[in-house]
């Protein structure tokens, strides 16, 4: 089987718009700690991650970053 044989439901924004808010935040803090446990990973806190850059007109900043500090910063973000 390929990738293309694949066939994924296309995503609708109605589908979104019936999540209620008690489902959004449960979604949202489950994200949130999913990102602090594999933050805590060893091999991901070794790791780093290149940002390109042609990516600072996304709000990301130009070099190598490490992996393990960004994932929980991110979930920082989302928390707030």
């Amino acid at each position: 089987m390929e990738v293309n044989d694949l066939r994924l439901p296309p995503i609708s924004l109605k589908n979104s718009l019936k999540i209620s808010p008690d489902e959004k935040s449960r979604k949202i803090d489950i994200l949130v700690q999913a990102l602090r446990m594999v933050a805590k990973d060893f091999d991901i806190q070794r790791s780093e991650l290149l940002i390109p850059d042609d990516c600072e007109k996304y709000g990301f900043v130009e070099g190598k970053h490490n992996l393990g500090l960004m994932l929980h910063f991110l979930a920082d973000m989302i928390e707030e």
